[in-house]
């Protein structure tokens, strides 16, 4: 279910690219001339997000983002960037701009955004921006009306003092509102939902008016399979069900991905059946802190026990 996350954020941003580099670049004109072909862009199992080639009036250059549900936990993100920007820049041969975007509001506190190290006459220094949603705020984006970025306003900072629930309302009816075809808001709304969901109750996205997510084709995909599965009623509710199981299991694979890489494999064995029988997303988000920060096996054990 993380690649649905994965395919879902990379199709939006891919749509509204022209929109995504003006904010990701801060700047008020850019023009995106190609996709670079991201197959080529592989060492081993290593495949960039979204890598473009794209054009200011004084140069051109490389556009490249990284998605992160969470923060990165089989290598650090400097490491993975130092990866990907050298290819890029070996490839290509012109300016890189690299961004990585964080998607949970936990994410990405740790990204210094650079690496760099300077010894003996040897100079090396990256720097990429780090771009965590939760530290935008996410008022002036509905006022600006950008559709390419409304599906990830419920992710970024509300006014002060505003309710949850208050604030998921504001950003359908922004949604709603905005002046783009019906496919396209259909997506829009039904990605809203979907990343919405990694962080609010997904009941709060029931609300959203079936018939305007029914002209997206992601929607349709997700409501054949429950149709497939001789579900007629309810299918709203039970792709915003789908939605927080899927956020489970993501926040779930992430969890035993840092376990397994910081204690000892047998060890963490044992306890995925009980990590698996935790219903709670938040439970696992802690979790996933807690085994991030522990200082041994034994201190992530007490935490969960408590």
């Amino acid at each position: 279910m993380a690649q649905q996350y994965d395919t879902l954020g990379k199709d939006i941003l891919n749509e509204r690219i022209d929109e995504i580099a003006q904010f990701v670049l801060n700047v008020p004109s850019v023009e995106v001339i190609a996709d670079l072909d991201t197959e080529q862009q592989i060492v081993r199992a290593f495949r960039t997000d979204i890598t473009k080639r794209i054009r200011f009036k004084t140069h051109e250059a490389v556009l490249h983002i990284e998605l992160q549900l969470h923060d990165s936990t089989e290598k650090p993100m400097w490491a993975r960037n130092a990866h990907y920007h050298g290819y890029l820049v070996a490839e290509h041969q012109m300016h890189v701009y690299s961004n990585v975007i964080y998607f949970h509001p936990d994410a990405g506190k740790n990204d210094p955004g650079y690496y760099a190290y300077s010894w003996n006459g040897y100079d090396y220094r990256l720097s990429y921006k780090v771009i965590r949603l939760i530290e935008i705020e996410g008022q002036s984006i509905l006022k600006a009306q950008t559709p390419g970025l409304l599906p990830f306003t419920p992710l970024m900072r509300p006014p002060s003092g505003m309710t949850p629930e208050r604030w998921i309302r504001q950003c359908i009816e922004a949604t709603v509102a905005t002046s783009v075809d019906p496919e396209t808001k259909g997506s829009l709304l039904y990605g809203l939902s979907v990343f919405g969901s990694l962080v609010h109750d997904a009941s709060l996205f029931e609300q959203i008016p079936e018939e305007l997510m029914q002209e997206s084709p992601f929607f349709q995909r997700q409501r054949e399979k429950f149709i497939a599965q001789g579900i007629t009623q309810g299918i709203t509710q039970g792709i915003t069900q789908g939605i927080t199981q899927g956020a489970k299991e993501a926040t779930l694979k992430n969890l035993l991905s840092v376990l397994n890489a910081r204690f000892h494999l047998e060890s963490v064995r044992t306890l995925v059946p009980a990590l698996e029988n935790i219903d709670d997303l938040e439970r696992l988000e802690q979790l996933h802190l807690t085994a991030v920060n522990a200082e041994d096996f034994e201190t992530f054990l007490e935490a969960l026990i408590e």
